[in-house]
């Protein structure tokens, strides 16, 4: 690969941004809309789950695990492409949707967009800036999620068809394609392989792993059922429970960038990054499931926005460093293992808010992030095939 020595270009950054932005849109476009689908198409709130949830994660395992194969053939910047163009695909045929069998079709490109991006984004952005710029596509990842929540409450409570949400998701994920024209080449250095007959008998790959599930797999839950569970169990306004959300995502995205400098300048240790860290989002997510009022969820927010966002750098580093050879094949397989979670988890959080069970899931997930900081104590990020260093942080 080429290296990232020379000075970073702007351009670069941009557009590993939108990408990043564009993808992640359809994470948190469908939390607003819930009741409106649900009422077009005759659907419980577990059935809603079980589209925006069970087919979309699927097809982001999907994307994952071709990425790496597709960097091959294409590159990472064509790889990047092609996640700009199923991202809008994937919108505009959820628009335009008469039946859920489109609407399934339009969340497996959308899926297939987020997969993609989970593996091009990282790998890009540490070739074209170094860390700092890993940051930058964190901080899009997360800003993408709380767009989509933000754009779609502000929609629904002006009386918009939820459709017009989707054309927008749409347009956003375009966005990049513009700027991914004339941006460097970075290709994979090897053909990928060969990690994960590693991974299965290294322990901490699998601590690193739930590290993985705790910082992706609960925000895509709340970016499905936050909005709904402020709105109808705690009696928010919708806008103003998208605009938590959004809240949630937008401050994430800001901390990320600076977790991510806090890693690259050595300033806090690293243990402190990826365990402490984490134990903030599990106060903010105790707390809302304790107390939905405006007044108690909006420090929960900053706390989880904290707890998610600060472990983000050190967290794809660790991974990349597992396996030197091919950085994309451990960021693959751990962000696979974060969204494998969802598929299942998103449809009986669903089934749970239905049944007025809300604070239970909530302080589930609490019990699953604290879970993951514990374990991750330890540092996991030594190639495999060496032994793990006491000490290293």
């Amino acid at each position: 690969m080429e290296a990232a020595a020379s000075k970073p270009r702007r351009r670069d950054g941009i557009a590993v941004f939108l990408a990043g932005t564009g993808a992640a849109f359809g994470a948190g476009n469908m939390g607003p809309v819930v009741p409106e689908l649900a009422a077009d198409f005759d659907l419980s709130l577990a059935s809603v789950g079980l589209l925006a949830g069970t087919v979309y994660y699927l097809f982001v395992v999907i994307g994952l695990a071709l990425a790496p194969r597709v960097g091959e053939k294409l590159g990472v910047v064509g790889g990047l492409r092609l996640t700009c163009l199923c991202g809008g695909a994937g919108s505009l045929i959820f628009a335009i949707a008469p039946d859920v069998i489109v609407l399934g079709a339009g969340r497996a490109f959308a899926g297939l967009a987020l997969g993609f991006i989970g593996v091009f984004g990282p790998v890009y952005a540490r070739e074209t800036g170094g860390i700092p710029r890993v940051g930058v596509f964190g901080a899009a990842f997360q800003f993408g999620i709380g767009a989509g929540l933000a754009t779609g409450s502000v929609l629904a409570d002006l009386g918009a068809d939820w459709r017009v949400g989707f054309v927008v998701s749409a347009v956003v994920a375009l966005s990049a394609l513009p700027l991914l024209g004339g941006v460097a080449a970075v290709s994979l250095s090897r053909p990928a392989g060969g990690f994960l007959k590693l991974a299965r008998s290294t322990p901490r790959v699998y601590r690193l792993g739930m590290l993985f599930i705790a910082m992706f797999s609960v925000p895509l839950l709340l970016g499905t059922w936050l909005v709904h569970y402020l709105s109808v169990q705690g009696g928010m306004n919708v806008s103003l429970a998208g605009s938590l959300s959004f809240v949630l995502f937008g401050a994430s995205a800001l901390l990320r960038l600076v977790g991510a400098n806090l890693d690259a300048k050595g300033v806090v240790p690293k243990v402190a990054l990826r365990a402490g860290a984490p134990m903030l989002a599990t106060v903010g997510v105790l707390l809302l499931a304790l107390d939905t009022s405006f007044a108690v969820a909006a420090p929960a927010v900053i706390l989880m926005a904290a707890g998610f966002a600060i472990p983000y750098a050190v967290m794809v580093v660790s991974a990349q460093a597992l396996y030197p050879q091919e950085p994309a094949d451990p960021v693959s397989l751990l962000t696979t293992l974060a969204c494998l979670l969802p598929i299942g988890l998103i449809p009986l959080m669903g089934a749970a808010l239905s049944d007025g069970y809300g604070e239970e899931a909530f302080g589930a997930l609490a019990i699953l992030i604290t879970a993951a900081a514990v374990v991750n104590l330890k540092p996991a990020n030594e190639p495999l095939g060496e032994p793990a260093q006491p000490g290293s942080g």
